[in-house]
């Protein structure tokens, strides 16, 4: 029957009518799953896009202290060397990051806003927000035995107070007495993150841990950059377990936080657009499978003195339900391909040259962005060739009403 199915397919044999139902049903599969690729890669692409952001400007998890969680004050924690190595001693830690939080106000002749600084130390991976400077360079933070007076500044920031790279900037803080320090601008970075182009700015740590009357080993917090994010909620149980006692040598009581628990509703954000991407998923396989049930009706209608002949030779109806069935999943077979390749062409050509823009203060992101998860497109395409044939099952009874007297004279 396999072989029946293919030289009708191939052979041109299908019939006028049949040929273009067939050409509709494969167009409705491809249709469906390029609907399907280019949503499930564009949505991939955005979810790892802004998960990366977030993960390279505070980390998957952070070390804080736990007073900073309710209030907007900030409360050091300590965070020494040998604590911050045996963070990293754990296998599946990537880096640890120190930080001094420190909130102030920057202004110039014509304006003033308020910032919080966030001091970092020696090592700090710089990469990141290198990638994203638009002006200057980043500095190296303590790279010497003196404090830097560098100071690198969020795009919005910069454009507020009319500051270039190489200015000069005035920070002052309110504590019991007004305090005044002079920064030099030496860089200016966006990453379209609203929450942090806004206001945070970079500075030295040791700068923030003096403005704070804080001891040298006492920081906001750590964060902790993982080498893959899905073990994020795994490795906060680990990291809680290293803290016994839980307090420091200040009495301030330590607490271990994901990005998620952070920021949820950026990550909410994105849990909805799993939701969405399923409901398209649905309709698109719907879609295909109506169009396919369609066209192998239609061919049936058309093959009737065919399948007449095929009873009347000693085929079974069960025989004849499968050679449908093989030339049904041939349809979706090409669509499949055609969908696939017309889906991949376009993602390519938005992957490298960025064609498709989208606006940065709304989507975090300057343009679609792409990925590509394998084993998801591979469960989409099986799961849209099984689903099509089971459903093209019920059809193919048709065929057991067909008598095979009657349809020989079938016109």
């Amino acid at each position: 029957m396999l072989f029946i199915a293919k030289r009708i397919y191939r052979g041109g044999e299908l019939g006028k009518v049949s040929t273009s139902a067939v050409r509709i049903a494969t167009i409705g599969v491809a249709v469906g799953i390029m609907i399907m690729v280019i949503s499930l890669c564009v949505t991939s692409g955005f979810q790892s896009e802004i998960k990366s952001k977030v993960a390279s400007l505070i980390g998957h998890v952070q070390i804080v202290n736990n007073q900073s969680l309710y209030r907007t004050q900030t409360h050091p924690i300590q965070i020494t060397d040998s604590l911050r190595d045996r963070l990293l001693s754990i296998p599946e830690v990537e880096r640890v990051q120190r930080f001094a939080l420190c909130r102030g106000m920057l202004k110039t002749d014509n304006a003033f806003r308020g910032v919080l600084l966030r001091g970092v130390d020696a090592y700090f991976d710089t990469t990141f927000i290198s990638t994203h400077l638009i002006e200057g360079c980043m500095p190296s933070f303590g790279a010497t035995s003196a404090p830097s007076d560098s100071i690198v500044l969020p795009a919005r920031l910069a454009r507020v107070l009319e500051l270039c790279a190489g200015d000069r900037v005035y920070a002052y803080f309110f504590d019991e007495n007004l305090r005044a320090r002079r920064f030099y601008v030496s860089g200016i970075y966006e990453t379209n993150m609203a929450d942090f182009d806004s206001h945070m700015c970079y500075v030295d740590s040791r700068v923030t841990q003096k403005l704070s009357q804080w001891q040298s080993d006492q920081f906001q917090g750590a964060e902790i950059v993982l080498k893959k994010a899905s073990d994020m909620h795994r490795i906060t149980d680990t990291i809680s377990s290293l803290f016994q006692p839980r307090f420091d040598a200040y009495g301030q009581f330590y607490t271990v936080c994901t990005v998620e628990d952070m920021f949820p509703q950026i990550f909410s954000l994105l849990t909805l657009l799993d939701t969405n991407v399923m409901a398209i998923l649905i309709l698109m396989i719907c879609v295909a499978c109506v169009t396919v049930v369609s066209g192998l009706l239609v061919i049936i209608l058309e093959r009737t003195r065919f399948i007449g002949m095929m009873k009347a030779m000693g085929a079974t109806n069960g025989q004849l339900r499968h050679l449908f069935l093989y030339l049904s999943a041939m349809i979706v077979l090409r669509g499949l391909f055609w969908g696939n390749s017309i889906a991949f062409l376009l993602l390519f050509v938005q992957k490298f040259t960025g064609v498709l823009s989208l606006d940065p203060t709304v989507y975090y992101i300057s343009q679609v962005p792409v990925s590509f998860p394998r084993l998801q497109l591979l469960t989409i395409n099986v799961l849209t060739l099984l689903v099509s044939v089971l459903v093209l099952i019920v059809p193919t009874y048709v065929i057991s009403r067909i008598h095979p007297a009657r349809s020989i004279r079938f016109e």
